[in-house]
């Protein structure tokens, strides 16, 4: 194994050591292809210049003629010394040159002639018609230039080519670097230095003798034509280099460097060695350090297993602890449904009795779901398969099921109970609406359970700016004053069937489960939750979530209306009244009824009346139905009034029958709650009947379409809906009910309510088969999930199927019939 080991230690240094040869082959190829790139356009930038100064001449001696040779000498001469050129040329019509040292005819260089006399091209002038291996002539064709009596078509400048291309002498490289201009052909036109490593008219012939180890000179020749770069690496007598090449721009002139190898790489080459001698040597440590170690890993072995057994024995005891406690808190429902069943069965002639039993049965039935339901979040959770069903909610929407779920445990316990909205600008949000209920319910429910009766409870909301671009930051608080929880415990606060021995909470029924399912799903929405208790004081619960934002807050404007808001909870009051200023209202504030009294009675005086007023109905000294009495005495009939509160409505109005209340407000006060308030009861929009117990859903006419394969969930369904004066139709199966949809007349059905589960075609598939008939109501009918299935993905796939809504057994009906009112109330 040791040799085995050292012979793969021995793979991969030689492995590293190709890796270090193509990596510095690459990084020298990068390295000097963006030098070149930036000498190359230097020459451009240096030759435009030269193009610009011809252009400057020819502008001002066609505005200037001169008719005088001093004159015009005598303005050359002092040109030269500002702008660095030998002297100005010019060609005449018959191709002939001029300049101040040369003249002749330009006839034989064919080309030339017709690219600067014909097509009217700019040409540069080099050292293939000079004897001067040094000298460039600039020349532009230019509209009948007169001089002296003379016409010229084209006129120039000519430059020390050491000048136009002082900026190839760079230090860089040591200031080893050859560089060279030439043409596509290989003709030099300018070299660095005479004594280079390449000498010769032509550097492709030159080359040709030299031994290229990359490359070759002919491949170099056919790259240059074909606009291919590509680094090489040549042998000369002075060295070993590395050749690149780059088109300028200029012309067809190419920049060709030659580099020395080791200037270039040398650095990463030796770094490269020295890394590979020190990954060698830590190599031989390994095979050390394994020999040692290897002697030891019989006892490690021995070690591992040992810990496997004590983990095995620990999740068997886990497994056990786990079947125990759900062994009696299922049990504990079960038998009070099977005895308060007995006991009914055995009473049926006294009515009282059995309606108690029945109550009693069905509260145990709601205890056992919410068990099964801990467990089945639970093991989805731990198994991964939980997923978030995000969509578009309302968070008003959301407050307002919670306090209606919690309102009965509230009033049963005479606990005072406080929910606060401060700074929420966003209501219409993208979320999973049913898991952050869940998470709420869970946190509020034991607020609930370990609060004593007469105890505070309170929910506070807020947003806060999120670092997430698109999303709100939304902090959620529950606190209450009940039994708190010890430091040990906090520590194991979110393990699951983790719960406090107390003798105060023996008898408070529970999986267990509710806080590490919490927060197992806070965690799925990034969002975080912290607890902070002490021991008979209370806790707060903090959840923080990061929710993306459906869509910008409408903006809400009231006029200037005067609103007295009483609220003996100082931060409710001071919230919604900030909410009605940002609206546009003038608010007042009262922490008690009796101070609400006397600000109506000063503004009354005044003859500055209030012009709506909100009392909460709870408040200390007088209440907010008092309150009302005696503000009438001073406002009349006219000014609205209206009671707030986060307890039963239908309570209230029974407690103020002989009070000219104008309305009811539920609290948690939103913006858009208040915004609602004012426009019905005071500008008189979208007006309706005065808040009163929920009308009864009635169904008298309405047939539905049930199709449910289990005999008892049947009977039940059939009696819940045909109670509320459905005509209800039954199916055994998902084909069943297709073929019943097909056969009726268009409009027959108002609704089916579809199982999911069942023989011969199940309810996704049914669902989807009645969409996609041809007939007009296909559809538009409304269908309902009634399934055993309840989970997020579970109501995914039946959205996905094109069922409207989903419901989970036992079914909730007074959700069910919320719901049904959506499409046929």
């Amino acid at each position: 194994m040791v040799i085995a080991f050292a012979c793969i230690i021995v793979c991969t240094l030689l492995y590293y050591t190709s890796i270090i040869r193509q990596t510095t082959y690459t990084e020298s190829s990068e390295h000097l292809d963006e030098v070149s790139r930036q000498m190359a356009a230097s020459i451009v930038k240096q030759s435009q210049s030269q193009w610009n100064m011809v252009e400057m001449f020819h502008n001002y001696l066609s505005d200037v003629p001169y008719q005088d040779d001093t004159d015009f000498n005598s303005y050359i001469r002092e040109k030269k010394e500002d702008w660095g050129f030998d002297s100005l040329c010019f060609v005449d019509k018959d191709a002939m040159y001029y300049d101040n040292e040369n003249s002749f005819s330009l006839l034989s260089q064919k080309e030339i002639i017709v690219n600067l006399l014909t097509e009217r091209i700019p040409v540069i002038l080099d050292n293939v018609l000079f004897e001067d291996e040094n000298k460039l002539v600039f020349l532009s064709p230019v509209e009948n230039l007169s001089i002296s009596g003379k016409t010229f078509k084209a006129m120039g400048a000519t430059y020390n080519s050491q000048n136009l291309f002082d900026i190839l002498d760079i230090q860089a490289f040591d200031g080893k670097a050859e560089l060279y201009i030439t043409h596509k052909d290989g003709v030099v036109l300018f070299r660095t230095a005479q004594d280079s490593a390449i000498s010769g008219y032509n550097l492709f012939n030159s080359l040709a003798e030299e031994k290229f180890e990359r490359g070759s000179a002919q491949l170099l020749r056919e790259n240059i034509h074909s606009d291919h770069q590509e680094l090489m690496t040549v042998h000369t007598d002075n060295g070993e280099y590395y050749l690149n090449h780059t088109p300028v721009g200029v012309d067809d002139w190419q920049l060709i460097m030659m580099v020395p190898m080791d200037v270039v790489s040398g650095r990463i080459q030796q770094s490269s060695i020295i890394t590979f001698l020190c990954l060698l040597l830590i190599g031989a440590l390994i095979i050390a350090a394994f020999i040692l170690l290897y002697s030891d890993s019989a006892k490690k072995v021995l070690h591992a297993e040992e810990k496997a057994r004590k983990a095995a024995e620990s999740a068997n005891m886990a497994k056990s602890r786990f079947l125990s406690n759900m062994s009696h808190d299922i049990r504990t429902p079960m038998n009070a449904i099977v005895g308060m069943t007995k006991i009914a069965s055995g009473h049926l002639n006294e009515p009282e009795k059995v309606r108690d039993c029945l109550q009693k049965i069905n509260l145990s039935g709601h205890l056992l779901v919410g068990l099964i339901n801990d467990i089945l979040d639970m093991s989805k959770i731990e198994s991964g398969k939980m997923v978030l069903n995000n969509n578009t909610a309302s968070l008003v929407e959301l407050m307002d099921n919670l306090v209606g779920i919690t309102r009965p445990t509230i009033r049963q316990k005479n606990q005072e109970f406080n929910i606060r909205i401060h700074d929420i600008d966003h209501e219409e949000l993208v979320f999973d609406s049913l898991r952050l209920s869940q998470i709420l319910i869970n946190l509020l429910g034991n607020a609930l359970k370990f609060t004593p009766d007469g105890g505070k409870i309170s929910v506070d909301v807020c947003e806060q700016p999120s670092p997430v671009k698109g999303c709100g930051h939304f902090v959620f608080c529950v606190a209450d004053t009940g039994i708190g929880i010890s430091p040990e415990f906090q520590k194991n606060l979110f393990e699951s069937f983790s719960r406090e021995r107390d003798s105060r909470i023996d008898k408070i029924e529970g999986s267990g489960l509710g806080m590490s399912i919490t927060k197992m799903i806070v965690d799925m929405m990034d969002g975080t939750i912290r607890v902070e208790s002490e021991l008979d004081k209370g806790s707060v619960f903090t959840v923080e979530l990061d929710l993306q934002i459906a869509a910008e807050p409408q903006e809400l404007t009231l006029p200037a209306i005067r609103v007295l808001l009483a609220d003996d909870d100082p931060d409710t009051c001071l919230s919604a009244a900030e909410f009605l200023k940002t609206m546009g209202a003038v608010v007042d504030v009262a922490f008690n009824g009796q101070e609400a009294v006397e600000k109506v009675r000063e503004s009354c005086l005044e003859g500055d009346d209030y012009q709506m007023i909100l009392l909460d109905w709870k408040m200390p000294k007088l209440g907010g139905a008092d309150a009302a009495r005696s503000i009438r005495e001073y406002v009349g009939d006219d000014v609205p009034i209206l009671i707030i509160s986060a307890y039963d409505l239908s309570e209230i109005e029974s407690g103020v029958n002989d009070t000219k209340i104008d309305g009811f407000i539920q609290k948690p006060f939103f913006k858009s709650t208040l915004y609602d308030c004012i426009q019905r009861y005071y500008l008189n929009q979208d007006k309706k009947e005065k808040v009163s117990a929920v009308k009864r859903l009635t169904l008298k006419g309405r047939r539905f379409l049930l199709v449910e394969d289990n005999e008892i969930n049947q009977e039940i369904a059939l009696y819940s809906m045909s109670e509320l004066g459905a005509e209800v139709e039954t199916a055994w199966n998902g084909r069943e009910a297709v073929e019943l949809f097909g056969r009726s007349p268009a409009g027959y059905y108002d609704m089916i309510l579809m199982d999911i589960q069942m023989p011969v075609m199940n309810g996704y598939e049914a669902a989807r088969a009645i969409r996609s008939a041809d007939r007009e109501d296909a559809g538009r009918i409304p269908i309902f999930a009634i399934t055993a299935d309840a989970f997020s993905e579970d109501i995914i796939m039946a959205k996905e199927a094109g069922m409207n809504s989903h419901f989970a057994k036992p079914l909730d009906m007074e959700a069910i019939i919320k719901e049904i009112k959506k499409y046929i109330d």
